[in-house]
């Protein structure tokens, strides 16, 4: 069976490597498009031909699709590509408070966050943000950005943790 598929894969690149000699060929004339027609039809054949000469050699009788589909069903392991997305998410939020104090000129020498983001369980969320100011800046755009996190984040209070040095 694999040697019929093989050799019949052959012949079909074959064939179409002769029909694009064959149009490469051809000048641009009004016979073009018959001369296209027969070649794609010269192509058909090829593909055709050998199925139909031997349909004993490609019985389906011998393939069990119940057994074939039964097999192939299995689970996806999820918690791997879980894991990442919260590792990516948890990334992005970080680079997003950063920039938030990058684009008022405050350089953070740390920015940690702990939370759980898997919502089956019973403490799911954010639970601390905790920022590390390195220069001390102006308290009052500092108060500025900790509220718009507070508000984007839909976080309390008490969950983010600003330290100036």
């Amino acid at each position: 069976m694999i040697n019929f598929i093989s050799s019949w894969a052959e012949q079909v690149v074959l064939a179409v490597i002769i029909a694009t000699i064959i149009e490469l060929i051809l000048p641009n004339s009004k016979n073009k498009k018959y001369v296209q027609m027969v070649v794609g039809i010269y192509v058909l054949f090829n593909i055709i031909s050998p199925v139909i000469k031997n349909r004993d050699v490609l019985s389906f009788e011998e393939i069990n699709l119940e057994s074939y589909a039964n097999n192939t069903v299995s689970e996806v392991d999820q918690t791997s590509m879980d894991q990442r997305l919260e590792k990516i998410y948890l990334e992005e939020l970080e680079n997003d408070i950063k920039s938030r104090f990058k684009t008022k000129n405050i350089e953070i020498s740390k920015c940690t966050i702990d939370a759980e983001l898997d919502t089956s369980k019973k403490n799911a969320g954010i639970h601390l943000i905790t920022i590390k100011i390195k220069n001390s800046t102006d308290e009052e755009i500092v108060n500025q950005i900790k509220q718009e996190i507070l508000e984007e984040y839909e976080i309390d209070e008490n969950k983010l943790n600003i330290i100036l040095k």
